[in-house]
């Protein structure tokens, strides 16, 4: 139900996720380069010369000066926004599912004891969840379309959110590793099973790829499974693979198509994946 907090909640969403998307551009530059993400300040590529507030505000900064730097008059690359906005979309569209409306996206798991969600608090924190996900996948997704490798580091602290926060709120996780789970594991050994199965696709598809076109997709697929569980790492990864070999078969003369690496696909298709969760479980009778 949209209440008239919740509308509130989802605007503000929309605006932290735009936000957060234009300090991800700054990762995406100064991460594989091992720079400072806080100083200098943005800055214009061109002459240099640091962004005025008003003028790096998420999205309407980039409209407002109609892509040119104020400064220099040189135009910026419109990437920039289209990150913010891509972001605030993440942020904007979750918080409408998943707190707004309930997790009317998610399949429902038993609720016993810890595993049922009592507050707004909880969705909010499915919402959190979620999110650290999707813009960790993205954000190797863009580092990797640099042409650059993303760092494991990044990666392996998702990870250890996605292992260890479930442990203490095990409603952060709709989907059982098996249908007879025993109940003390509830929340750990989900986040386990999703990680080998990742890691382990994530790998194969890294063999059989190569390493520049799936240098990323390992660690990201064990994070997918991490985050997840096996029954989304395993489709969202194969699918994610097969996407990667078509767009390059169909494309083969296409430098801009042969160069969008698999972990763009697999940013994707778990975004899908979560907004659709409820009725993909139905639809593949995943247990």
């Amino acid at each position: 139900m949209f209440t008239p907090e919740a509308v509130l909640f989802v605007v503000f969403a929309f605006a932290i996720g735009g936000v957060v998307g234009s300090f991800m551009n700054v990762v995406v530059y100064r991460l594989p380069k091992r720079l400072s993400l806080i100083e200098p300040p943005s800055h214009c590529p061109h002459c240099k010369h640091p962004i005025r507030w008003h003028d790096n505000v998420p999205i309407f900064g980039w409209l407002l000066l109609r892509g040119k730097c104020r400064d220099c008059g040189q135009a910026i690359s419109p990437r920039y926004p289209l990150v913010e906005a891509t972001v605030a979309l993440m942020f904007g569209s979750l918080m409408i599912l998943e707190f707004a409306l309930q997790g009317v996206n998610l399949p429902r798991r038993e609720p016993i004891g810890t595993l049922s969600v009592a507050s707004d608090a909880d969705w909010y924190l499915i919402v959190l969840y979620h999110l650290t996900l999707l813009c960790v996948l993205f954000c190797g997704a863009l580092i990797e379309f640099d042409g650059n490798r993303p760092p494991a580091k990044m990666y392996m602290g998702a990870m250890l959110i996605g292992l260890m926060f479930p442990l203490q709120w095990a409603m952060l996780r709709p989907m059982k590793a098996w249908p007879d789970e025993p109940r003390l594991l509830a929340g750990g050994i989900d986040g386990l099973f999703g990680l080998a199965a990742g890691g382990m696709l994530g790998y194969a598809a890294w063999r059989i790829q190569g390493t520049k076109q799936a240098g990323g997709l390992p660690w990201g697929l064990a994070c997918a499974g991490v985050f997840l569980g096996w029954q989304a790492a395993l489709p969202v990864g194969i699918l994610a693979a097969i996407v990667g070999v078509a767009i390059a078969a169909v494309f083969p003369r296409k430098r801009s198509a042969r160069h969008i690496p698999t972990s763009v696909w697999l940013w994707l298709l778990a975004f899908l994946w979560i907004l659709s969760w409820s009725p993909l479980v139905r639809w593949f009778e995943l247990p």
